[in-house]
């Protein structure tokens, strides 16, 4: 799944562990770990970059800027005929409120979510687990998902529906929880809640709202365990990606085989550079179905 030729988003250059951007409209400087190469452009192509994130000593990081940006950037996202709005700040761990390498990602989203739709008869119930700022969930619900976005911090909660506001869509057509993933899992297989779509995009360490602990390769499974137990056997899908260092997509292959599964299959997340052939990789996933797909 690759980011590429984005109206509003380029990938200018990377390397020395940087990156540089034009995120809509303004030039940023971030950290990228994975830019192990050398960079392409000149010094004086990135000295032009308004936004520069600088980490500090205590792990964390602050932004310079030559000019302070403006406090209501958006990104516009156009999906068919309609056309979303998600608020974008600069936080500081170099982070804006996306990542564009999910944008492949809300677009299969999207189409899975209109097949169910048609299948079903009515709007899929799925959930974003780890859902950070919600761009997936509201994709989603612009699809016609009734959709269950699942966090651990008020704040991303907040912002999602700020940006759900801004794409003037129905405010009820996302529940915002603020939960453990784990435990929204266990409540809703006690409930006997069950849902036809997950999307789950885990960090590889965070704490849940009661400082519960998560650490991909100690929690993975029982995760997996959770999300199979309260997802239908029929008509069902299941997106997971990872950026853990050292999994393999293989790795997430194994860890979702299960015989409900008519088709499923791992593959890489990455981001084109808007003036090379080069890409930025950016994770893995696999996606899985227990229907057959059709013609997109």
């Amino acid at each position: 799944m690759l980011t590429q030729n984005l109206p509003h988003y380029e990938l200018l250059d990377s390397g020395l562990g940087r990156k540089l951007e034009i995120i809509s409209g303004i030039t940023v400087d971030r950290p990228s770990p994975q830019a192990i190469w050398k960079p392409l452009l000149k010094e004086t192509d990135w000295a032009k970059a308004n936004s520069v994130c600088v980490r500090t000593k205590d792990g964390g990081g602050k932004w310079e800027h030559k000019k302070l940006p403006p406090e209501d950037i958006t990104l516009p996202f156009k999906i068919e005929n309609k056309t979303l709005q998600f608020r974008l700040k600069f936080t500081s761990f170099g982070h804006c409120g996306v990542f564009f390498e999910q944008i492949p990602v809300w677009e299969w989203l999207y189409q899975e979510v209109k097949i169910l739709k048609e299948k079903l008869g009515r709007a899929p119930k799925v959930v974003n687990l780890f859902g950070y700022t919600g761009c997936a969930s509201i994709v989603m619900a612009a699809a016609g998902a009734e959709v269950f976005h699942v966090d651990s911090s008020k704040g991303v909660l907040d912002w999602g529906k700020e940006s759900l506001a801004l794409s003037k869509m129905d405010g009820k057509s996302v529940r915002w929880v603020q939960e453990d993933a784990q435990e929204f899992l266990r409540h809703s297989f006690k409930k006997n809640f069950i849902y036809d779509g997950i999307l789950a995009d885990p960090p590889s360490w965070g704490h849940g709202v009661k400082k519960e602990v998560w650490d991909f390769e100690k929690h993975i499974h029982l995760l997996i365990e959770l999300m199979l137990s309260t997802l239908t056997k029929e008509n069902s899908f299941l997106f997971l990606s990872s950026h853990t260092h050292g999994v393999q997509p293989e790795a997430l292959r194994n860890i979702l085989f299960d015989k409900r599964w008519k088709e499923f299959g791992p593959g890489e997340l990455g981001v084109k550079h808007q003036r090379d052939s080069r890409i930025l990789p950016a994770g893995i996933f696999c996606t899985a179905r227990s229907y057959s797909a059709v013609e997109r």
